[in-house]
């Protein structure tokens, strides 16, 4: 005891670093050890389901298109990516106007619930011309908008 009255001051500063330690070793478990849950949390739940055969009807019509040469859509969360690549004569512009329908294909519910990401690339002609008629633009629809905000090429 007289060790402690001595040292008063470091008794405290010590006890209170143990207790802040076991505090932080607690939280820290808690995190690590939590592997019940998704990656996401709960920020999926109640998710909007989406029909296969709207993303295969949207892959398949849009190949038929004699612009476009592929067509690949993933699901990621809450975002749905699709890449489109252009034949080499298409033009920016009738590239957008070709991605800008693609949405239409998902039903109202998907449409108010998911993100939509746009990547749109033209296939590089094996040529003497310079590159500058290849592009590559990026698109982004949110559920609150009825429009894609483009990148600016």
């Amino acid at each position: 005891m007289e060790l402690i009255k001595r040292h008063k001051g470091l008794f405290i500063v010590s006890v209170l670093a143990l207790i802040l330690i076991i505090i932080l070793f607690i939280i820290f478990a808690r995190m690590i050890f939590s592997s019940g849950n998704t990656v996401y949390g709960d920020r999926l739940t109640g998710i909007v389901k989406i029909d296969s055969s709207d993303t295969e009807e949207l892959t398949n019509e849009t190949k038929e298109l004699d612009e476009v040469v592929d067509v690949s859509v993933r699901t990621q969360g809450k975002i749905i990516y699709i890449t489109i690549t252009y034949a080499n004569s298409v033009s920016k512009e009738k590239a957008k106007e070709i991605a800008s329908g693609t949405y239409k294909y998902y039903s109202e519910d998907v449409i108010a619930y998911y993100d939509f990401e746009y990547f749109l690339t033209q296939e590089k002609e094996e040529s003497d011309e310079e590159e500058s008629s290849v592009f590559t633009i990026a698109g982004t629809k949110h559920p609150d908008n009825d429009y894609i905000s483009w990148t600016k090429n």
